[in-house]
């Protein structure tokens, strides 16, 4: 008699089930820690580009002239001419001739980035436009000055 069973016998060698590859015990312990490394290079990646709300402080020359501010933000990252470039935030404020503040205080919900800022000056005797470009990053206060 053979001992061995006849279920065995009749499986042909390539349906028979292997045994798992022996993986070293510290190979299983670092799978879980490059999973959740991986998870949070990823996350990194998209909240950076997750808009972040920064306050912008409009610092105005010979305020009391000023009767009228526009404030444009595009998005230079975005690869368009800044001529041909949607703006991203448009801010307009009137002030009665003589009552501009000196500052004024708004606040931008931007991701990171490098953005073209237009900022026009409407005057009683004219108007004066200035254009500049800003990184915003990690600050969550930047002050621009408008002449």
């Amino acid at each position: 008699m053979s001992s061995t069973p006849q279920h065995d016998l009749d499986e042909a060698p390539e349906e028979r089930p292997t045994e798992p590859e022996a993986r070293p015990p510290w190979l299983r312990r670092l799978a879980p820690a490059i999973l959740v490394l991986g998870a949070l290079f990823a996350g990194s990646v998209l909240f950076k580009n997750l808009p972040k709300e920064r306050e912008v402080e409009l610092r105005l020359d010979d305020a009391a002239t000023v009767v009228r501010l526009d404030v444009t933000w595009t998005d230079s990252s975005s690869g368009d001419r800044p001529d041909n470039a949607e703006p991203v935030i448009d801010s307009s404020w009137q002030f009665a001739e003589g009552t501009a503040p000196r500052a004024v205080l708004t606040k931008v919900s931007l991701p990171d980035g490098l953005y073209q800022v237009q900022i026009a000056v409407g005057r009683k005797d004219g108007h004066d436009v200035t254009s500049r470009a800003v990184t915003l990053a990690d600050a969550s206060r930047i002050t621009l000055f408008a002449h």
